[in-house]
């Protein structure tokens, strides 16, 4: 490595920029990855992946033996709730909004009020990879949200096997 390359790199090493790259960082993961889970209401045995990202925790409750895979998001607005029963499986990519941008043409997309409403997984229930689930929906108990699947309206069906876009019912569980 030529002299001037050595030395703009140790200038570099040894600077402001190096310190407030290092604190944004470290601020960006606390939050990501650690601020939430002391606000998040859960039961025993949750499992959750480190790549996952929780927003507004404190309107999550998940229940005991759940899991929250790899790059799953869970957004909960700040006045709606999540709600997250037992035994619940989600596949990697699962995305959970309860909050939505308005998109009215009166002023720009960044500006607009948001809709909330909650959404409700019943307990023994797997939502499949890639799946989402959007504002106002809820899940009966036992149901499989296929992979890749849109969940935009309230199930019906417990125990049963639900896929598409938007998700409709396919089939019921066996015994």
């Amino acid at each position: 490595m030529d002299k001037k390359y050595m030395r703009e790199a140790l200038r570099s090493l040894f600077s402001v920029s190096l310190l407030k790259a290092i604190g944004s960082s470290l601020g960006y993961y606390l939050h990501e990855h650690v601020t939430w889970r002391y606000r998040m209401k859960h039961g025993s045995n949750l499992r959750v992946h480190s790549t996952a990202s929780i927003r507004n925790a404190q309107n999550i409750t998940v229940g005991v033996n759940s899991h929250i895979n790899y790059n799953c998001c869970i957004w909960c607005g700040e006045k709606s709730k999540i709600t997250l029963g037992d035994n619940l499986l989600m596949g990697p990519g699962v995305k959970m909004f309860s909050t939505n941008h308005g998109t009215s043409m009166k002023e720009p997309m960044t500006f607009q009020e948001s809709s909330e409403a909650d959404i409700i997984i019943g307990n023994d229930c797997w939502i499949g990879a890639n799946s989402v689930v959007l504002k106002g929906v809820t899940v009966p108990d036992g149901c499989v949200i296929a992979a890749g699947s849109v969940v935009s309206k309230s199930l019906t069906d417990s125990y049963a096997i639900y896929g598409g876009i938007p998700a409709k019912k396919i089939s019921e569980r066996k015994e």
